[in-house]
């Protein structure tokens, strides 16, 4: 149990209330980070699968009219903060997603390699036929080059064909315990990660959040450093390790799903 705290511990300290700007030389193999999405989002929606209730608080939104400002200070976080030989992958949600497409082309230090496509179930009414969301995913360089690992372990490349154009993974909802208003879903990032970086690689978020980044690079030998300027976005890192690391959070994951896929009636 000792041993197990202190790896604990070690990992808390890799999370820091920290803004994006405030990074410096991180020297990251591969960054990856989902910006706020500009939209007026708290999280606490009624159509979400949680308890608003669970929902912390204190998620910085960025305003419309600010938006592509902040989109250039990331990319200056990103530029500043990764190997010349590494590469970063910035979510967007549709709404933005042409203003980052523009920031990105305009941007100099960084060159756009490709895009891919997350689809995710989103069907708070729906039953018979559940809804799809989409999320884009930007793929970026410093000096131009490029390299990804032809297939990963996840359902992805095991039960179909291993092509990064389009990215199919259900969200993880998680049960009675404290959640942040966004996170990615365990398997994803699993499957970024495979494909786009090695063992012993560190990985980076400036925007992490939950922390789901530095839960799932530790779980795969990757080292890691995430920072946000949520404080309360630790606690919910705080329990996704003791989630994933002590409660066989995989597990549960999967009975999850299965609950609410019968729940919906699919």
């Amino acid at each position: 149990m000792e041993n197990k705290e202190k790896i604990k511990l070690d990992l808390l300290k890799k999370y820091e209330i920290k803004g994006m700007k405030n990074w410096k030389n991180v020297n990251a193999d591969l960054i990856i980070t989902d910006p706020p999405f500009g939209i007026q989002f708290s999280g606490k929606n009624g159509n979400y699968h949680r308890n608003s209730e669970n929902v912390v608080g204190g998620y910085v939104e960025w305003k419309v009219d600010e938006y592509a400002e902040k989109i250039k200070e990331l990319l200056e976080t990103i530029k500043n903060n990764l190997k010349i030989t590494g590469q970063a992958l910035i979510f967007s949600g549709w709404n933005n997603s042409n203003l980052i497409h523009n920031e990105i082309m305009k941007f100099r230090g960084l060159q756009l390699r490709g895009k891919m496509y997350w689809t995710y179930n989103f069907a708070p009414a729906c039953k018979l036929r559940p809804a799809h969301n989409v999320y884009e995913i930007f793929w970026v360089t410093r000096d131009g080059g490029w390299h990804y690992n032809n297939r990963c372990s996840t359902p992805h490349c095991t039960e179909g064909e291993p092509n990064l154009t389009t990215l199919k993974f259900i969200r993880d909802y998680k049960m009675n315990m404290p959640k942040y208003p966004t996170r990615l879903p365990f398997k994803l990032i699993q499957c970024l990660l495979e494909h786009f970086s090695n063992e012993g690689d560190l990985i980076f978020d400036p925007l992490g959040g939950s922390g789901m980044i530095g839960v799932v690079s530790s779980m795969f030998n990757r080292d890691f450093l995430v920072g946000d300027l949520n404080k309360n976005g630790k606690i919910v890192f705080e329990h996704l390790l003791d989630y994933y690391f002590n409660k066989n959070g995989l597990e549960e994951d999967k009975r999850i799903i299965e609950f609410w896929k019968k729940k919906n009636g699919y």
